[in-house]
């Protein structure tokens, strides 16, 4: 395009490269500040062992180095998935002979090859950083084809707005620095579309399609870019390429279809079996090179299961036990995928909202520039025809085929994967769809307008100052990658689960109901959780199976005038507590939620309808100091505060102790009550002492507990021998000896008396 001509680059002035600056910066930012833990996990953790056994000893076989590696890797033990051929036996432990790629054993890594094949030069190289090297370069390569193939348009400017926009406006940079697929996936995509899109145009193959857009276009520059697109085997590169693709993600085959159903489209035969065929063979030499370096040809359907320091690692002498697992389904990591759906038409539905607008799915939020450059992909040419633009990007087989591709791959997942939205298998942005993304770039017709991509940016800095925000004030709390979601914009959308959460740290099952922990603000332990007034509403997800109950609650708080305030979609509740002994407030609160937002079954409970609530927990106080508030939840149970009843033995506490020593003290006591005292249950029973300073200068009040060893059950009998620790500070102390339900009562309060209660003289030593 000549230089005077009035859409040259030297007469405009463009924003864009300095917003996409900024976002890369932001990215960066985001990336250092997320912080957290070195640890390698799952997929991450698998490619990065991959990589490194690839640099070290040119095979993929699981075997005693790859242990050692596991084993003392810089950020801790790393957590693998591994693959058992089938048929074998034994575990690795020893060592042979062998040649690059040829497997030792039986046990190899179970991810797909590619990416560490390409990473492990660059391992050798720098490192761990090798992956994120070779995410940098072939992302690089693909944006200058990329910008290459737009530049056809003869806007050379609004060409590398449009690339710039569609790269760093979104998550797309963001995975970069993840050692996974995801970026190597976006690279193919986009470098196989345009290679075989631009083919196509260039009128180096037969056919109408092809002859239709010939010689309309301006020569190619003397770029490298611009060459491969005018080379006569771009298509057969640009095919290969796709079918490396495919062997990353097997749904990807949806992308790789789109310049073979736009040259079907166009009837073109010539170029439909050229690209056709180039697919085929990358895919079918990755595939034979699995083969040859695990055993098994899909590593998404091989034996499959997960292993880490806890499990141990199956290879070596302790190789035995660990590979035993691999005999037993309730620990395989396998891929549910089939030839038919998975549909279920209510989460396909609810999934469909996410996609959109979810809290770490949602496209209008991590890729703001999907569905706007779809909406121009769509929109009819200014004469109303596919004439009216003097250089086409594409026709309208090229148009309708990558739309289709972009739109295919998200009903994939939508239809035939629907729990893949609530049970954990998504990442940031939804990575699934990331090998779809390139499809809407080279749908568009002619490039977008400057108010198009400004608008592009202006969802994009919503976005990322909210994930900005999120990190700076709350990353303390939470390392991980879910970190960016905490605040802002993302606080208001919808929460749907994440991978963050499948480990069960935050998971917990409650009084028959499911209780998620969706942000860092709520301290969960093993049968209460805590908050404080000094930091954000803590957001809960709550599944229950009985719609119609109210939610129990138990609530003590260490501060006198505490109150305890609940939130959902309809509003906010505000529950004072009852002052208590030692400067506390407690109470059992009876809570009506707000009618359920979702309704559905749960990967993790296929057999019933859960209705499920997004519940926010604070507490408030006009102290200066502030409040901790610990929460019980009963879910549809309401708190056992009667039926109080038990029969016991004198217990004998001595009557002088020497300061700082322990005394053996036995309990026998019956429960002629109705209902069982329940070590392990929300509102535990526990055995306690009371021990409270008599005289002066003695040592502070104090509450110790004593697990009961198991439930005992109406008309069973304890029978324990508690530890008692004596204060260290001498004086004369009062000592009661009784069974309390945390947090509700203590039965000697009910009852009248405790178990035992006596004077206890603590002499000095």
């Amino acid at each position: 395009m000549p230089r005077s001509s009035p859409r040259s680059p030297n007469l405009r002035i463009s924003v864009i490269p300095i917003l996409a600056g900024i976002a890369i910066v932001l990215g960066s930012s985001l990336f250092l500040l997320r912080g957290g833990s070195r640890a390698r996990r799952g997929d991450e953790g698998t490619y990065v062992a991959m990589a490194a056994s690839l640099a070290r000893d040119f095979d993929l076989e699981f075997g005693v180095p790859d242990v050692v590696w596991a084993e003392s890797h810089a950020g801790g033990p790393v957590a693998l998935i591994l693959q058992r051929a089938r048929g074998a036996a034994g575990s690795n432990g020893a060592e042979t002979e062998v040649g690059p790629l040829r497997p030792r054993g039986r046990i190899a890594y179970s991810k797909p090859i590619l990416f560490p094949l390409l990473a492990a030069p660059f391992v050798a190289l720098v490192g761990e950083w090798g992956g994120v090297v070779l995410n940098l370069l072939a992302l690089l390569v693909a944006l200058a084809l990329a910008r290459a193939y737009l530049e056809q348009s003869g806007d050379l400017l609004a060409a590398r707005d449009t690339l710039l926009t569609f790269v760093a406006s979104g998550v797309v940079l963001s995975y970069v620095a993840w050692r996974m697929t995801e970026t190597l996936q976006v690279a193919l995509a986009l470098a196989g579309l345009v290679l075989t899109f631009a083919a196509s145009r260039s009128g180096s193959g037969s056919g109408e399609g092809a002859s239709r857009v010939a010689g309309s276009l301006p020569p190619p520059s003397g770029r490298w870019a611009a060459r491969r697109l005018a080379s006569p085997n771009a298509d057969l590169v640009g095919g290969a390429l796709l079918g490396l693709l495919v062997s990353l993600r097997e749904p990807n085959a949806l992308v790789a279809g789109v310049p073979v159903l736009a040259a079907l489209l166009s009837r073109d035969a010539r170029r439909t079996l050229r690209i056709t065929g180039a697919i085929l063979a990358a895919y079918a030499g990755i595939l034979a090179l699995t083969w040859a370096a695990t055993g098994e040809v899909n590593p998404y359907k091989s034996i499959r299961a997960t292993f880490n320091v806890e499990t141990g690692y199956p290879a070596g002498e302790r190789g035995a036990a660990p590979a035993a697992r691999f005999d037993s389904p309730d620990e395989l990591a396998t891929s549910s995928l089939a030839l038919a759906p998975l549909f279920d038409g209510e989460r396909t539905a609810y999934a469909a909202v996410y996609f959109l607008v979810g809290r770490h799915t949602g496209l209008l939020i991590y890729l703001p520039a999907a569905l706007l450059f779809a909406l121009a992909a769509l929109r009819r040419s200014r004469s109303g025809g596919e004439g009216g633009d003097s250089h086409p990007l594409v026709d309208r087989p090229q148009r309708v085929a990558a739309l289709l591709g972009f739109l295919s791959l998200a009903l994939f997942y939508l239809v035939w994967m629907p729990a893949n939205f609530f049970g954990g298998e998504t990442f940031v942005g939804n990575r699934y769809i990331l090998a779809a993304y390139p499809c809407l770039l080279v749908a568009l017709r002619r490039l977008p307008s400057r108010r198009l991509l400004l608008a592009v940016w202006a969802l994009a800095a919503l976005a990322g100052g909210s994930a900005l925000a999120s990190e700076i004030y709350y990353r303390a709390l939470d390392p991980t990658s879910q970190s960016h979601a905490n605040a802002g914009i993302f606080r208001w959308m919808p929460y749907e689960s994440t991978a963050s959460n499948l480990d069960g740290r935050r998971d917990r099952y409650w009084s028959g109901d499911f209780v998620r922990f969706v942000d860092p603000f709520a301290s969960p332990e093993t049968s209460s959780f805590t908050i404080a007034s000094d930091g954000p509403a803590a957001e809960v997800e709550i599944a229950t199976r009985f719609p119609d109950r109210p939610m129990n609650l138990v609530a003590v708080a260490d501060a006198a005038d505490a109150t305890l305030a609940i939130s959902d979609w309809r509003g906010t509740r505000r529950y004072p507590l009852a002052h208590s002994d030692l400067g506390r407030a407690s109470g059992c609160i009876v809570h009506v939620a707000a009618p359920a937002w979702r309704r559905h079954r749960f990967w993790w409970s296929p057999e019933a309808r859960y209705d499920v609530r997004l519940v926010r927990f604070a507490v408030e106080t006009k102290s200066s100091a502030g409040a901790t508030l610990r929460l019980r939840y009963l879910g549809r149970n309401s708190p056992q505060l009667d039926g109080f009843a038990r029969e016991a033995e004198p217990i004998e506490l001595p009557g002088s102790v020497v300061a700082g020593t322990r005394s053996e003290v036995n309990v026998s006591v019956r429960n002629s009550g109705t209902w069982t005292w329940d070590p392990g249950a929300v509102t535990p029973v526990q055995l306690a002492l009371r021990v409270s300073p008599m005289t002066p200068g003695g040592a502070p009040a104090s509450e110790p507990r004593f697990a009961l060893p198991q439930a005992i059950g109406a008309g069973e009998t304890l029978q324990s021998t508690i530890a008692v620790s004596w204060p260290d500070v001498p004086g004369r102390y009062r000592v009661s000896i009784d069974l309390v339900v945390e947090d509700l009562a203590w039965f000697g309060d009910v009852l009248g008396a405790p178990l035992a209660s006596a004077e206890v003289e603590v002499r000095a030593k």
